[in-house]
């Protein structure tokens, strides 16, 4: 049996394939415990999924902010991050560090290399961020969730750890989302909090009403309501009745949620955000779609029309 340490934070799709991970190694016997930083978001992704994480007091990082101020305080919070997980390493004595990117792998990295424990970073997306590119420089082996990885000349392709799909009849996954649709109408799941608001989500609602033979479902309301074929509710952990109900997803291009779309191997319209750092979501987008069976890439400078002629075509309506 090995003592396991993984690092993940800042966004679901950093957390979620290092608990999948995580879990197949306490399957296999291995002691694991896992370390994330103190935003509200990553503590409740960890609870959903029952587990108790060590807190690193860290809710950014210095280089993601223009502000003088806080990149003072996030300053300070890595050092406090950094004497946290030394005497949490020396107190826990891992055989192994795994980090899944992020802020919150810094501290892990820099302490796992000064107390000599192997290293090993996993990268979801195609372009190295910067946490994975000290890690690569400092020597770690780097794993990839797809074939391409820039910003790193040496590293492995794994893909990436997904939750396993567990399909839900589709009366039953409705239900379970709280959604009444037509009788034998197609649904297009949109998922994603980021497109569920702004200039896109009007293209979304748009495309919507164009196609009225299909029924709309979108991930991302704080508060449940329809507005005709397009429904709107809360973000959930649990994926599977959203998925189970799906004819075709519309989604963004992090790699995590794409790497999901694949494992169901359902047709999906991947919308890169525009805002990623290094424009790695068109980058993991060009990727998908060269892997996945039946997907397309749209940009968020795309009309109505022509995401509900796409639409149209997956479902073939």
């Amino acid at each position: 049996m090995s003592r396991i340490l993984i690092a993940s934070g800042g966004t679901g799709g950093h957390i979620f394939p290092a608990i999948v991970f995580g879990r197949k190694l306490q399957e296999k016997g291995d002691s694991v415990s896992w370390m994330c930083g103190s935003r509200k978001l990553e503590r409740e992704i960890y609870q959903s999924a029952g587990i108790d994480p060590v807190i690193l007091p860290l809710a950014g990082s210095p280089m993601g902010t223009g502000s003088v101020s806080k990149i003072f305080t996030r300053m300070i919070d890595v050092l406090r991050s950094l004497r946290q997980t030394w005497r949490y390493v020396k107190e826990f004595r891992p055989d192994r560090v795994y980090l899944f990117g992020g802020y919150v792998s810094f501290a892990p990295l820099v302490v796992a290399k000064l107390r000599r424990v192997p290293v090993t970073l996993h990268e979801q997306n195609t372009s190295a961020g910067r946490v994975a590119r000290i890690a690569a420089r400092m020597g770690a082996e780097i794993l990839t969730g797809w074939p391409v990885c820039e910003g790193i000349t040496r590293y492995k392709y794994t893909g990436i750890p997904v939750r396993e799909p567990v399909r839900i009849p589709r009366n039953d996954a409705l239900s379970l989302l709280g959604v009444n649709v037509r009788e034998g109408a197609k649904i297009v799941g949109v998922a994603g909090g980021s497109l569920g608001s702004g200039p896109l989500s009007e293209i979304l609602k748009a495309a919507a009403k164009l196609c009225p033979e299909c029924e709309f479902v979108f991930l991302s309301a704080k508060e449940r309501h329809d507005d005709g074929n397009a429904h709107f509710i809360p973000p959930m952990w649990d994926m599977n009745p959203f998925y189970s109900a799906c004819d075709v997803l519309v989604c963004r291009a992090g790699g995590s949620t794409l790497a999901e779309a694949l494992k169901w191997g359902m047709p999906t319209i991947t919308v890169p955000w525009p805002g990623a750092m290094d424009n790695h979501q068109v980058k993991n987008a060009a990727e998908f779609v060269k892997l996945a069976g039946n997907a397309r890439m749209f940009t968020e400078d795309g009309s109505p029309e022509d995401l509900a002629g796409i639409i149209r075509g997956m479902m073939k309506v």
